[in-house]
């Protein structure tokens, strides 16, 4: 359970506390439930003279209305409890969809190949373009498979900090200037991944104000691109 459900559970209970049970716990409706109870024989001569409140307090625990009392705090805690399977549940669901998506990266011979040419590129200093027009529709499917991102990010379907250990394969694509070149900053095409820009800014904003973890080869970084700022909006 995370912090922010901690906080609506904590919500939860001020609000429960505030519009059903403090109300029924004031001097007037405490003192008239007293008066109730006192007018049932069996318990009168229980009620000794001058009775303390905290000593008539325990009357209450007879009374019909602590049942009802006591059934809407039961009800309140099981609310809790659901909001914690279904947010446990949700996480659970979160880690295993990220699993898969690693998994269908790495068993993916098209994406892996783009991957090690781009990684061959980082290593030569981007010197030399590692790809040939036979390799767009496999650097399409490459980008196509991080562009998809952006929506379940939005949608909060996922968060980036479930993601972040897939941010080396990400940035290594986008600040390619080849991939650029052919792709995301052709004339004509660049809108096409609007997308994947927003992802681009997003997940770099994230990592900047994270510690200021690394953006690989920011000196051909994406946002270089003079119409990057267009495109974002």
């Amino acid at each position: 359970m995370n912090k922010k459900h901690y906080t609506l559970a904590l919500l939860f209970i001020l609000i429960l506390l505030f519009i059903f049970i403090i109300p029924k716990l004031t001097p007037d409706t405490f003192d008239h439930l007293i008066s109730l109870y006192a007018q049932e024989k069996e318990v009168l001569a229980d009620i000794p003279p001058g009775a303390s409140g905290f000593e008539l307090f325990k009357y209450l625990f007879k009374l019909d209305i602590f049942m009802g009392i006591f059934s809407q705090i039961v009800g309140a805690f099981s609310l809790l409890g659901l909001l914690y399977q279904f947010g446990r549940e949700r996480d659970v669901n979160q880690a295993e969809f990220v699993l898969n998506l690693n998994d269908n990266f790495i068993s993916n011979s098209d994406l892996m190949k783009i991957y090690k040419k781009l990684e061959k590129s980082k290593e030569n200093g981007q010197e030399k373009n590692p790809f040939s027009e036979d390799d767009l529709i496999d650097m399409a499917n490459y980008l196509s498979f991080f562009e998809a991102f952006y929506e379940l990010i939005n949608r909060k379907v996922i968060k980036i900090p479930s993601v972040d250990h897939l941010a080396y394969r990400f940035f290594l694509a986008t600040n390619n200037k080849y991939m650029q070149k052919m792709l995301l900053c052709k004339e004509g095409k660049d809108i096409a991944w609007k997308d994947l820009y927003k992802l681009h800014k997003l997940w770099k904003n994230y990592r900047e104000k994270k510690n200021n973890d690394k953006i690989w080869q920011n000196e051909y970084d994406l946002s270089n691109y003079e119409k990057y700022e267009e495109i974002v909006k």
